[in-house]
């Protein structure tokens, strides 16, 4: 049976690569490697062990369509005492560089009377392509791998390549990797993304579209913020003059707040003197504090809900409804329905402040509780024997 030349091929490039993979590890000067060649060594070790499943596939299509299967057995033979001699060489080098690093760490931190703390590990940022993210993500590479001396090219090219996503990684994929296509690999990357023009109608359209506000919550007025703040910056870094755009700026998200927080923000215009101009910083400073005071609030009502409905679960239930009129000692009958069932003070439950900053859902989960009418909010009758008039606007 002929045997496949293309498999042939393939495997004599499988059996080149190991060979040069142990002329490599013989060239190496093991008791002085620096950081580099130790990364190199750690990329090399990894390409080398994903390697065998090819080869493996490889030989096994060779040995199942050869008549000399002897021969076959051989040349596995000889490639896999290679190839493990090597990787086991490799894995012993670079775990020896490894434990030497760590002693002579443990050695100076006791010479200097210092605790040896890790820090985390710094995530590469993804990059997918959105003109969004370029700028943090050229910023962040820019700082951590490409200015960065002790990497070299290659590595750098390893890194690029798996900090890139979707249709960002198209942009390289074609590209030989090699330490010298590193530089290429990023000019095209720049070259692609790095339009001036691009970035500055992404920004500004993401500026029109922030989605409007429906409901007065601070986490709408904080999420607002953020993304105003996100693209001033990046437009203010692209070289436009956004502190001349106030007054366009305050008219554009203005339009994105809600009723309540924009009839705010007109009463506290109408309290700055006339003369006093309004910039963007006045505008955002209000945003700011809103936010700030909505939470507050949002937190206050949250505690109170929790302690009405602990209070409800446990309080006793009371069988009927005591009306005043039926004690027999009339000052005290006249003195208790004086007496506001909330805070017991001196005055009515309709006009108690403490009662009055609770929610209506609140409200009425206590008016049962209370045991007033549900219409005027005074004792000794139901709201079906009430005389005063309902709600003008809700009857």
């Amino acid at each position: 049976m002929p045997e496949d030349k293309e498999q042939i091929r393939k495997r004599a490039s499988y059996k080149g690569q190991i060979t040069a993979f142990s002329n490599y590890l013989n060239s190496l000067k093991v008791s002085s490697l620096a950081a580099t060649e130790v990364n190199e060594l750690q990329l090399r070790i990894s390409r080398i062990e994903s390697m065998y499943e090819r080869y493996d596939e490889v030989q096994l299509s060779i040995e199942c369509n050869t008549d000399n299967i002897d021969a076959q057995i051989s040349e596995r033979t000889d490639f896999e005492s290679l190839y493990f001699k090597s990787l086991s060489l490799a894995k012993r080098i670079l775990a020896d560089c490894i434990k030497s690093d760590d002693v002579s760490s443990d050695g100076g931190s006791h010479s200097g009377n210092h605790k040896f703390v890790k820090l985390p590990t710094i995530q590469l940022p993804k990059f997918n392509g959105s003109y969004d993210n370029w700028l943090e993500f050229h910023d962040t590479f820019m700082s951590l791998i490409h200015s960065n001396d002790e990497i070299d090219d290659i590595n750098k090219f390893h890194y690029l390549r798996a900090s890139l996503e979707g249709p960002a990684a198209v942009v390289i994929q074609s590209i030989e990797f090699s330490a010298a296509n590193y530089t290429v690999a990023w000019t095209i990357l720049c070259d692609r993304y790095d339009n001036k023009r691009l970035l500055i109608q992404n920004h500004v359209t993401a500026l029109f579209n922030i989605a409007p506000i429906n409901k007065e919550l601070s986490v709408n007025l904080k999420r607002l913020i953020d993304q105003i703040n996100k693209n001033l910056r990046a437009l203010e870094s692209l070289g436009e003059p956004t502190k001349q755009w106030d007054t366009l700026l305050i008219h554009i998200i203005t339009q994105k707040l809600d009723a309540k927080t924009y009839r705010e923000w007109e009463e506290s215009k109408g309290r700055l003197e006339k003369d006093t101009p309004i910039t963007f910083d006045i505008f955002l400073m209000f945003l700011k504090n809103r936010a700030d005071l909505i939470e507050t609030l949002e937190m206050s009502n949250s505690g109170a809900t929790n302690r009405l409905n602990s209070s409800i679960k446990y309080a006793p239930k009371v069988k009927a409804m005591v009306s005043v009129r039926d004690t027999g000692n009339k000052n005290g009958s006249a003195f208790s329905a004086k007496l506001c069932p909330k805070c017991k003070g001196d005055h009515k439950l309709s006009s108690c402040p403490q009662y009055l900053g609770l929610s209506n859902d609140v409200r009425l989960q206590l008016l049962p509780e209370y045991k007033v009418c549900f219409n005027c909010l005074n004792s000794g009758h139901y709201a079906n024997h009430c005389k005063k008039p309902g709600c003008k606007i809700c009857h």
